[in-house]
């Protein structure tokens, strides 16, 4: 496996949002499949773009961080989904919807699913081309 580009001999931008807390229908078992039923769901992302200097002072210059963030909140309103793996497709989706990003980081924890586990959870790491 070799190392990604933003590796540290080059300069990248990191934008990111950590651990956002909602609550979802989503889940496999039949346990989480009641129509009543929501989980907790810890979101982070992490967008990378390559970047040596940051050169003006605005919006459009950057990545914004509030577009991914308004998508999570919204899946709060969405119908019962199944997978983690569902979710986070669409998550790294959106990441590269953007051209400047290069590569994505998405996560989704349920924190709640065991009583002896700090949380379960499913990651995709995406860069683009690949």
């Amino acid at each position: 496996m070799t190392a990604p580009w933003f590796d540290g001999n080059a300069g990248y931008t990191r934008v990111f949002l950590e651990n956002v807390a909602l609550n979802l229908k989503v889940g496999a078992t039949e346990w989480e499949k009641h129509p009543n039923k929501r989980m907790k769901v810890l979101a982070s992302v992490e967008c990378f773009l390559r970047q040596e200097r940051h050169e003006t002072d605005r919006l459009d210059a950057v990545i914004n961080y509030d577009r991914l963030y308004q998508m999570l909140e919204a899946w709060q309103e969405r119908p019962h989904t199944e997978l983690l793996e569902t979710l986070l497709q669409e998550l790294a989706d959106a990441c590269l919807a953007d051209p400047r990003v290069e590569a994505c980081r998405v996560a989704l924890r349920k924190p709640d699913i065991y009583w002896n586990a700090s949380a379960a959870g499913v990651e995709f790491y995406r860069v683009r081309g690949s």
